[in-house]
């Protein structure tokens, strides 16, 4: 889901602190520091998140050269997850108890050793499967503070969120109608921003066209 390839649909967001003077080195430090790492097999782990290039979601050993475009920052989140299928699981690990009690000449295993059977096929098949691999491209225009990520999906926009505020030190605001308005180039009173503390969604079409709209396919 990016910015250079696909369909364009992105959450925006602005980010409204000033860059510190070294950001260029600071920024560097972060993406460093929270560039993709591949999932352990042998561990517990399943799900991985991390930066990469938004041209290539192989290359995490990034350079300012790879992700600075004059003004603009252009990253890609990675998340991949590595979890065997439930079924292909269960499947795997009753095929193993048949061989071991046909080898043993046993009619059962004891719940205890199903258990510790299933953690053993468990590791052995997240050895042989290959994790899936998904990025979002992030295009951030550092000069006026406007971000772009590529997905409109709630939890991977959290995952962004908080993966960003820990990269870059700085938290983006959610770009709508009421933070342009807040701290947008307007020019409003201290009256004008207290009043719209108290303002209510406004519904723009009636409540069959909303309805019928969120039906079509």
């Amino acid at each position: 889901m990016g910015a250079f390839q696909g369909t364009l649909t992105y959450r925006q967001y602005f980010i409204n602190s000033p860059l510190p003077r070294d950001w260029r080195d600071r920024f560097q430090a972060g993406i460093e520091k929270y560039a993709f790492q591949e999932i352990d097999a042998a561990s517990d782990a399943e799900r991985s998140i991390g930066w990469c290039s938004p041209l290539f979601a192989l290359d995490t050993e990034l350079t300012p050269e790879m992700y600075l475009y004059n003004e603009y920052i252009a990253l890609a989140l990675r998340i991949d997850t590595l979890k065997v299928p439930g079924p292909l699981l269960n499947l795997q690990t009753e095929a193993h108890a048949r061989r071991l009690m046909a080898e043993q000449k046993r009619d059962a295993l004891s719940r205890y050793e199903r258990a510790e059977l299933k953690e053993q096929v468990k590791a052995e098949l997240r050895r042989k499967l290959m994790p899936s691999i998904k990025t979002v491209d992030m295009v951030w225009h550092w000069q006026t503070g406007i971000l772009q990520f590529h997905s409109t999906n709630e939890k991977v926009n959290t995952d962004f969120l908080e993966l960003f505020e820990q990269t870059f030190g700085l938290r983006p605001m959610l770009d709508c109608a009421y933070t342009a308005a807040l701290y947008g180039n307007l020019d409003l009173t201290d009256a004008e921003k207290k009043a719209l503390e108290s303002i209510e969604p406004c519904q723009f079409v009636d409540d069959d066209t909303a309805l019928n709209a969120m039906r079509e396919e």
